[in-house]
């Protein structure tokens, strides 16, 4: 049996705590699915690794943009789902709509990007219930993957 996930995209906003997005899922962009490795040190891991170093911009130009550059926040979903879909199963999209736990999931994972300034993840344990790390994907990376080897 696979350690179950969402992942959601929450353009940032004023009033909104990263600790509290997985209440907010009328906000999210997307609502991805994995069926396996939805741990911290898995998927966590893996959504670290893909969103470190990128670079959220407001309008594409003739400037030259480094290779992890997203038009926006959909932009950003729509390279997220294209980087953990390589094949049938495991990665899905779901409809926006129910409770934490419904899917089954374990962790939902919400990405809060904003324009110009670090992107934000927060990882929340729904079986727990609480809030297990807010952080950029480098202090991601830090804390877990030292953990994982």
């Amino acid at each position: 049996m696979g350690t179950r996930s969402l992942t959601r995209v929450i353009p940032r906003q004023n009033g909104l705590s990263f600790s509290e997005g997985h209440h907010h899922v009328e906000e999210s962009v997307i609502n991805m699915y994995r069926q396996y490795d939805g741990y911290p040190k898995g998927h966590g891991i893996d959504l670290a690794e893909f969103l470190d170093d990128f670079t959220v911009v407001n309008g594409l130009g003739a400037d030259t943009y480094p290779k992890k550059t997203a038009n926006g926040v959909g932009c950003l979903a729509a390279q997220l789902v294209q980087h953990f879909k390589d094949g049938p199963g495991n990665v899905y999209l779901e409809a926006l709509n129910g409770e934490p736990g419904d899917s089954w999931e374990e962790y939902i994972y919400t990405i809060y990007p904003k324009e110009s300034e670090p992107t934000f993840i927060s990882i929340y344990d729904v079986w727990k219930k609480e809030c297990i790390f807010v952080g950029t994907a480098a202090d991601l990376l830090h804390k877990y993957a030292e953990v994982a080897n």
